[in-house]
């Protein structure tokens, strides 16, 4: 092993390597980021560089030598990476190279992890830069959350190289890892050392075997992209909402390039069709959340299977727009009297009270909708007739969702409660269909929730029509308005509506007692449908 090396310039011991002959027309150009000793040095190979030099930064000759040990080792794992080229992880893996990261920090610092505050700091700090992502994906947050994360040399120790959305899943990854860590060693420095509860969620590290090039295609044959899609589904366990949306997605996305082969799909098609829905009039959401979701996961999946050299979607942009969602807004008194009118002489339960239990409860259109008559039940400690929005019935959008909706008094008045206790269906709004989640058709729960926005559509109401209000989502935004205009506290509008606390708010606030959720929903006056009604106000 070559030993440290002295400068008459300096009394710090150095580091001097040649860069491997069969490594450095690739090595040169990339920023190294070197552990030595408790630190880092960032190192930029330029475009001539022949070696690698750096200061070992101790005069001690016993440290030099542990450090010039490390600094090779880096090297080695550096090097290894070069030749074998960027590795394509699965997301099981991807979450397993965090949880190894995630071990290892624990392990060098539990036993003397100083003081607590440095902890918080490191996890708000990649907090914040995680949620700048989630706000706006560019460039410069991705680079923000890399200059938090510093992942070069945990990689380069196990020779691995990662670029482009393998990169980002990882940095992705390891910053939960980091911060549930920095988590562990907060509680550690504050005399806690109980063992870690989430610990378990990562699967074992197991160094991946250098994926081989895919067999070659018979002549004639290709993969399509509905059925390159169809394969995803099936492995990543799609629900059938998803894969109705994301087919016809897809399927306007091959109408467009005017070609259904995989491999033909260039980054100009993406252009070219995100441009063509945003000249249909289709919101950014929509864009974003349905249309180009559904590519961009298509091909970063096939491009992890190596059914692709590259990735068309990639660099493909999302949509923005001023005039998009923020301009949404909940039906006015007038709109929602028109469509519980109407709803009032309706022959379904669906049209006959959903509508009024959007009206009365602020949730989401299927939260509703899936509803069993076990759902409609008392609180036990309390007496109060509530919705139990639980998993159990159905998908929920997140943690937070899961919540006990107290019921209007002119529901129990008008009957729902009678009504919905006395079913003996398994569901109060549709009728299951066996294995509906495997046979890859749209679930009876967006049926019935599409059907119901098509009724309202129905009714002329022009800002319906024109997309101003939406037709089951516009309950969501008058229950909030309402709420905020009779002073109900924000952390009682949130709850009742399912929304995630922000701040500390999150960490301390529990259990809230049922009246006084309760309390807020039965200050929502009674809507009053005789055409001279005029009881409430805007």
């Amino acid at each position: 092993m070559p030993r440290p090396m002295k400068r008459s310039s300096t009394s710090y011991h150095q580091f001097v390597q040649r860069i491997p002959s069969d490594v450095i027309a690739k090595a040169r150009g990339r920023t190294l980021v070197i552990p030595v000793g408790s630190e880092t040095v960032t190192l930029a190979l330029s475009a001539k560089a022949q070696d690698v030099r750096l200061s070992l930064r101790t005069r001690d000759a016993a440290e030099a030598k542990l450090r010039q040990a490390a600094v090779l080792g880096y090297l080695e794992g550096v090097w290894r990476s070069v030749r074998e080229g960027p590795r394509t992880l699965t997301h099981q893996e991807t979450v397993a190279l965090a949880g190894d990261w995630y071990r290892a920090l624990v392990a060098d610092w539990s036993t003397d992890p100083g003081k607590a505050e440095n902890w918080e700091a490191m996890r708000e700090s990649i907090v914040d830069a995680q949620l700048d992502l989630v706000r706006e994906d560019t460039r410069e947050n991705w680079e923000q959350l890399e200059r938090l994360i510093r992942p070069d040399p945990f990689l380069a120790e196990r020779a691995i190289s990662l670029e482009g959305d393998g990169r980002q899943r990882f940095l992705m990854e390891a910053g939960k890892a980091l911060t549930q860590a920095a988590a562990m060693l907060q509680r550690n420095a504050d005399g806690d050392y109980r063992p870690d509860p989430d610990a378990a969620r990562f699967p074992a590290w197991t160094p991946p075997v250098p994926a081989l090039a895919p067999p070659r295609q018979q002549k004639g044959e290709q993969r399509t992209v509905l059925a390159a899609f169809s394969q995803m589904a099936k492995e990543r366990g799609y629900a059938p909402k998803t894969v109705s949306e994301w087919t016809r997605s897809l399927s306007s996305l091959t109408d467009h390039a005017q070609t259904t082969a995989l491999t033909s799909i260039t980054p100009d098609h993406l252009i070219g069709w995100t441009d063509e829905l945003v000249a249909r009039g289709l919101s950014a959401k929509t864009i974003n959340e349905t249309y180009l979701a559904s590519a961009k996961a298509l091909f970063r999946w096939a491009r992890g299977k190596l059914y692709l050299p590259s990735n068309p979607a990639f660099e493909t942009p999302k949509i923005i727009r001023r005039d998009d969602e923020s301009e949404k807004r909940g039906f006015t008194l007038s709109e929602a009297q028109t469509i519980l009118r109407k709803a009032e002489g309706a022959r379904t339960a669906v049209r006959r009270w959903v509508p009024w239990l959007l009206a009365y409860s602020g949730a989401r259109a299927g939260e509703v909708m899936q509803l069993r008559p076990q759902d409609v039940r008392k609180d036990e400690e309390s007496g109060i007739w509530v919705l139990d929005i639980t998993a159990s019935a159905g998908r929920i959008k997140n943690k937070a969702s899961a919540r006990l909706v107290p019921v209007h008094p002119h529901l129990i008045e008008k009957g729902f409660v009678t009504w919905a206790t006395s079913s003996k269906a398994s569901r109060l709004f549709y009728e299951e269909r066996e294995d509906e989640a495997e046979d890859g058709k749209r679930s009876r729960k967006s049926v019935a929730v599409n059907r119901l926005a098509d009724w309202v559509r129905g009714l002329d109401l022009p800002a319906v029509k024109s997309g101003e209000v939406s037709p089951n989502h516009g309950w969501r935004h008058r229950f909030s308005t309402e709420l905020v205009n009779l002073d109900v506290p924000d952390t009682l509008r949130k709850r009742l509506m399912g929304h995630t606390l922000e701040g500390q708010d999150n960490r301390y606030v529990g259990r809230i007692v049922m009246k006084r959720l309760h309390d807020a929903v039965a200050k929502l006056p009674a809507f009053a449908l005789t055409d001279d009604a005029e009881n409430r106000t805007e």
